[in-house]
């Protein structure tokens, strides 16, 4: 009986809550505005092809001059508030940042996150506004984690995006479904089982997995590629951003393993010397 009960238990992780969990991240959202800084923005909402309200920032250059534009995007489980700081910086550098909660996360609407999937297309629109606002202006983009795959996948279909910042991103979703219930359960890793709950997730939420692999995207990208990730990363592995930077197309490319640098602490463990080659390869992106 008891055999029987955890049996039935299991498959009602696997076949009913795992596969929630993989597409319906918590919801964040930071009580902070950019007013707290002091500096000229607009509130943002965008209606996505399918129906879907992205709300979103645009945090405009405090300089005289535009001398480019950035699209910031946040992690799984993140939201826009985390790039305030940022693009603040940015302004202070003459740079225009749009900083949007994806779709499923943060102020946004939307059921499910597909981990680029559809999200690659919001960032096109995304790009259709910045370009109608900065026709002229160089236009980057800038992620991390889920925000870094997706910035792959949307610089791979679209040449408007002039460069792109990718930060402690993974390969494949497969590969990294499985990483992270196998670090859920303690070290217990079966492929069949994350595979079948990723394939759930898929079907509730309507989209392909087997289409979310940056490890192929990168090989058409030929856009300047700064590409980060800490050694110390335990939710993915620096190994996938050496494999990202093995496989990219692009001739310009920057290759910076930050060591001891963790999932989310880049600029903090890399310190000034880190943040001095961000800025530079910003820098040089936008006076080219």
């Amino acid at each position: 009986m008891l055999i029987i009960s955890l049996g039935i238990l299991g498959f009602i992780g696997i076949h009913f809550i795992a596969p929630k969990a993989i597409i319906q991240p918590t919801r964040v959202h930071l009580n902070v505005s950019p007013s707290k800084y002091n500096i000229k923005y607009r509130s943002l909402s965008i209606t996505t092809k399918d129906h879907i309200e992205l709300k979103g920032y645009h945090i405009l250059s405090q300089t005289d001059k535009t001398s480019g534009v950035m699209v910031l995007i946040h992690g799984v489980g993140g939201c826009k508030e985390h790039f305030i700081a940022l693009a603040v910086k940015l302004a202070s550098m003459g740079i225009t940042s749009y900083l949007f909660d994806g779709r499923a996360h943060g102020q946004s609407t939307g059921k499910y996150c597909t981990y680029g999937y559809y999200e690659k297309f919001d960032i096109q629109q995304i790009v259709d506004l910045a370009k109608i606002e900065y026709p002229n202006a160089p236009l980057g983009i800038w992620g991390n984690s889920l925000g870094g795959a997706i910035a792959i996948q949307a610089l791979a279909i679209d040449k408007r995006l002039e460069f792109g910042i990718i930060e402690s991103t993974f390969t494949d979703l497969h590969q990294i479904t499985f990483d992270y219930k196998k670090r859920m359960l303690k070290g217990i890793g079966v492929r069949a089982i994350s595979d079948y709950a990723l394939g759930r997730a898929a079907k509730i939420a309507n989209f392909k997995p087997h289409h979310i692999r940056p490890i192929d995207d990168v090989t058409c990208i030929e856009q300047p590629i700064f590409l980060a990730h800490g050694d110390n990363d335990q939710h993915i592995n620096i190994d996938y951003g050496t494999a990202l930077f093995k496989a990219l197309k692009s001739k310009d490319k920057t290759w910076y393993p930050v060591k001891g640098g963790a999932h989310t602490n880049l600029s903090k463990v890399g310190g000034s010397e880190y943040r001095k080659a961000l800025f530079d390869f910003v820098k040089r992106n936008i006076e080219r």
